[in-house]
Order: C-alpha cells, then sequence, then structure tokens
C-alpha cells in the first residue's frame, strides 16, 4: 500500500539472503581486478586526454593537470548512460507511461486491460539487474564480499528520502548531495580541522563521515518532510 514498505521488506529480505549465504559459502571475500583495458602502465601514462586514453588505455588520465583514475571515470560514466536510460525509458516509451500512470492510479490501469502486476514485477527485475550492473562496476574498486551491497542499500535509501518517494530526478539528486556529503566528510577526517588560534589540528572520528549523510537527510526531513522533490499524499 506504501512504497516504504517494499523498501524495507527488499532491505529485511537482504539480511535473511546474506546470513543463508554465509552459512553455505562461509564468509570470505574475493578480489576483482580491474579491466586491462583500464589498467595500462607505460611510458605514455597517464593519458594526457581522453582520446589518447582510447589508445594508450592507462590506468589514468590527466584531468586539470591531476591524474584520475581512468576506470572511476569509465565507473561515473556507466552511471551517467544508466541514468539516461531510466529517464527516457520512464518518460519517452510506452511502458514508461503505462509505470508512471500505474504508481498514480494502478486500478484505473488494471481496469484498461493492463496487467499492472506484471509490468510492477518487470520494474522489480530491472532494478535488480540495474543494481547488478552497479556490483559488477563498483567490484574492481570496493573488492567482492558478502557486505558489498550492504553500505549503498543504506546510501541509497538516505538518498531516495532526501530527494523525495517516488521521484527520479529526486533521487537522482538525492545522490549526488549523499556522494558529496560523503567525500566531504572523508577529506575532513582525513585532513582534520583546523581551528584558528589553535597550533594541533583536530582530528575527527572516522564515524563523522558516515553520520553525515544522515545528518543531511535529518535536515531536508525538517525542512521538508517529503523530501526535496517529493509530494504529499
Amino acid at each position: 500500500s506504501r512504497p516504504i514498505y517494499q523498501v524495507l521488506l527488499t532491505l529485511g529480505l537482504t539480511f535473511v539472503g546474506g546470513e543463508l549465504i554465509k552459512a553455505i559459502w562461509g564468509t570470505a571475500g574475493f578480489f576483482m581486478p580491474t579491466p586491462s583495458f583500464f589498467n595500462t602502465q607505460g611510458a605514455n601514462c597517464p593519458s594526457p586526454d581522453l582520446l589518447a586514453f582510447f589508445t594508450d588505455h592507462c590506468s589514468s588520465i590527466l584531468i586539470l593537470g591531476r591524474a584520475f583514475p581512468s576506470y572511476r571515470l569509465f565507473v561515473i560514466g556507466l552511471g551517467l548512460v544508466m541514468f539516461l536510460a531510466v529517464a527516457l525509458l520512464l518518460r519517452k516509451t510506452r511502458l514508461g507511461i503505462i509505470i508512471r500512470a500505474g504508481v498514480q492510479d494502478g486500478e484505473m490501469v488494471q481496469a484498461l486491460g493492463i496487467n499492472v502486476r506484471r509490468v510492477f514485477t518487470l520494474v522489480f527485475a530491472l532494478g535488480a539487474a540495474l543494481a547488478g550492473i552497479g556490483g559488477v562496476a563498483a567490484a574492481p574498486i570496493i573488492g567482492v564480499n558478502l557486505g558489498i551491497g550492504q553500505e549503498f542499500l543504506l546510501q541509497s535509501f538516505i538518498s531516495i528520502v532526501i530527494g523525495g518517494m517516488g521521484s527520479f530526478g529526486g533521487a537522482t539528486v538525492g545522490a549526488l548531495l549523499v556522494g558529496l556529503a560523503r567525500a566531504f566528510g572523508d577529506q575532513l577526517v582525513l585532513s582534520g580541522v583546523q581551528i584558528p588560534f589553535v597550533q594541533e589540528v583536530i582530528r575527527l572520528s572516522p564515524s563523522i563521515a558516515r553520520a553525515s549523510t544522515v545528518i543531511i537527510m535529518g535536515i531536508v526531513l525538517l525542512i521538508r518532510p517529503a523530501g526535496l522533490f517529493g509530494k504529499k499524499d
């Protein structure tokens, strides 16, 4: 009856499935190497620009004078492609119209002869496939282990709450805010905080970086309980 129930149910099933995997296969993780297309070392590396990368396949590319891992650029590009593909699906296709109409008034869509349950099952499968693509893309960066999705599940939930339930654009903005908050939080933990007239740099706990996203969520919900782009029922 409410989307939040689906989120909580699938989150709970994830924990149950994780414990089942532990019982059968154990807790050992695996290392997934970066694809060779993005991992070449040589005299021409790092690549001076993106065009040169397609010839050299260097592990890093110079951006504004600083070397940036080419595989991470690929992951960013993959995320943009996935975002555009889903946006076009929802806005420009008949299936997307049915999905949006089913969310707004499922009974009316069902009365028109469309099997709404089958459509939503397809949407769930599509979401699972996108999550699988994201997991494979992130594996060379964070490794393959049983809890690979746990932190991202929490971060995605926070992103959706910040952006507003049911808003695709809101989820995107929420994800950007969460990512930036986590990046700045990690940087503050690494560099510390310099207070004027105090010689020693104050070192922060790594938990501060994790808490920064929850703090942003709390502030947004205090100002807009439905999220930045959410609408009240």
